[in-house]
Order: structure tokens, then C-alpha cells, then sequence
């Protein structure tokens, strides 16, 4: 039976009859794989723990007729401190999520993206740094990788350059954020089922899509931060100072649930690990 070797992050997993697990792996080579775990579910399987989420290993797998076969594990990291931070443990759940879910068009930047993502990883993990901060600059990341990055810098409507007095909104549909003049054409507020108009935050398309979220000066700051990278948001934090402003934490916060509703209307679904995140910020 011929044999291959692979590099590669667990970032789901499912039973599979009484005794195996398959497997969803993201690995350096192949980008997104799925392979069936032998005995994983039995009660001190050598290959059990190996085989639980965010673990990263050098496996040797097996051709099979379906599904692969791991027949060899061996673990390289486990991030074993996320498993003592519930919120952290939560956004790496969430990268694990991202990954099943865009994985397939990672396959060209496969190494690349297994190297962000193990970085990232160990970064939430490790770092003392605000994991929504963190967070941010990894969906940017991917955004950036899958070619889907959102226009922070120009108006996606005008191509005005955007400015504190200009900016409006995030419309997800054209990508990007729009200036007040493209918002008010493009708009039209929400209406529920009963005819009474929804919230002000956000309004639908023409097709009935909502599309457009209200975004801040100090939430687009943040982001264009978060888009540039961590060195440049570590200039902007005062070294001596151990947390960051509420005023800035609250940005980052917001911004992330801007980029969280343009993730989710790309793929067409909810993130569920965002479901518990909501609980615990």
C-alpha cells in the first residue's frame, strides 16, 4: 500500500464507528486533507491524543480506497497553554473553523498559511497581547491569502480616498468601505417581517442582502492597524502601559465584529466557535 508523509494541524475532527476518528488536517503539502485515525477513541490509544484538535503533527499516512489511513503519528506542538485560557482557546477554535471552511482555496499558499497559522497559533497562545487584536490580524491574513482582502484606504463606490470626515460605513458586498455620499445612494434601511425598521447598524442591498455595517473613525483605525501587522499596533500601545485604553480594547472589539459579518457573508454561514466568543467578551 503506497505511504506519503505530511506536516499538519488537526483542525476538526468527527467520530467514525465505534473506535476511529476522521480527521480534517491543514498541512503544509497537501493543504486540506482528511484521514481516518485507527483506534483513536479507545481508551489509551497511543494515537488518541495526537489526534484531539490544534495539534500539530508529522504524520505517515497510508492510501486508502475512500479515506487515507495515519498509520504513524508523531506530535510536534500541542499549544498546551491555550487549554488554559477559555477565551484564547476559543478564537484558536475559531481559527481551526476558518480553516475547514476556506481551506480548499488555500491549496496554491499551503505552506504559507500553515506556517501563519501555527504562528498565530503559538502567538494566542504565548503572547500577552489582546487575543481580538490578535485575532484581527489573522482573519486579514487569510482574507489577504484567499484574495478577498477588503478595501480600507479608498471608497469602494467612488474610489475617494477615505478620510475621518468621509468615512461611513463597511458594505460587504462591494468589499470594502464606502464614503457618506456612496452610503446614503446605496442604502435602504432594513425592515423586519412586520414592517417596523430594524436597527440603525445595519441596512440590506437592493436584493435584500444587508450588507452595509456603520464603522467609526477609531474602529477603521484599528483595522487599517490590524491589516498593516502586530509591529505597527505594538508602536501605538505604550510599552509601559500593561492594557490597553477601554476606548481602544472597545475599537477592537468592534472591529472585529465587522470583519466577523464580512467572513460570514463570504462564507455563507456562521461561524459557530463565535457563538461562545460573544459569551466571553
Amino acid at each position: 500500500m503506497p505511504t506519503f508523509s505530511l506536516t499538519a494541524i488537526n483542525v476538526g475532527t468527527f467520530n467514525l464507528g465505534e473506535a476511529d476518528k476522521i480527521i480534517t488536517l491543514f498541512s503544509r503539502e497537501k493543504g486540506l486533507h482528511r484521514a481516518v485515525a485507527k483506534g483513536a477513541r479507545k481508551p489509551g490509544a497511543r494515537i488518541s491524543g495526537k489526534a484531539e484538535l490544534l495539534n500539530v503533527n508529522r504524520l505517515l499516512l497510508a492510501k486508502g480506497k475512500n479515506l487515507d489511513i495515519i498509520t504513524q503519528c508523531e506530535n510536534i506542538e500541542t499549544f498546551a497553554n491555550l487549554r488554559h485560557d477559555l477565551t484564547r482557546l476559543t478564537y484558536a477554535l475559531y481559527y481551526a473553523e476558518l480553516t475547514q471552511i476556506f481551506g480548499q482555496g488555500l491549496a496554491e499558499e499551503s505552506e504559507r498559511y500553515f506556517d501563519k497559522l501555527c504562528l498565530s497559533m503559538g502567538l494566542m497562545a504565548a503572547s500577552g497581547r489582546d487575543p481580538a487584536l490578535l485575532c484581527l490580524e489573522f482573519e486579514f491574513s487569510l482574507l489577504d491569502m484567499l484574495g478577498i482582502k477588503p478595501e480600507l484606504n479608498f471608497c469602494v463606490g467612488c474610489r475617494a480616498p477615505l478620510t475621518e470626515s468621509n468615512l461611513t460605513a463597511f458594505n460587504h458586498e462591494l468589499g470594502g468601505l464606502v464614503c457618506h455620499t456612496c452610503f446614503h445612494r446605496m442604502r435602504r434601511p432594513a425592515v423586519s417581517t412586520d414592517g417596523v425598521k430594524e436597527g440603525a447598524e445595519c441596512y440590506e442591498a437592493m436584493d435584500g442582502q444587508r450588507t452595509n455595517v456603520y464603522v467609526t473613525p477609531l474602529v477603521w483605525k484599528r483595522m487599517v492597524l490590524a491589516n498593516i501587522g502586530s509591529e505597527q499596533i505594538d508602536m501605538e500601545i505604550n510599552p509601559e502601559q500593561p492594557k490597553e485604553p477601554r476606548a481602544l480594547v472597545g475599537a477592537t472589539v468592534a472591529a472585529r465584529r465587522v470583519m466577523q459579518s464580512y467572513i460570514e457573508y463570504k462564507a455563507g454561514k456562521r461561524m459557530r466557535a463565535l457563538d461562545l466568543l460573544a459569551n466571553l467578551i
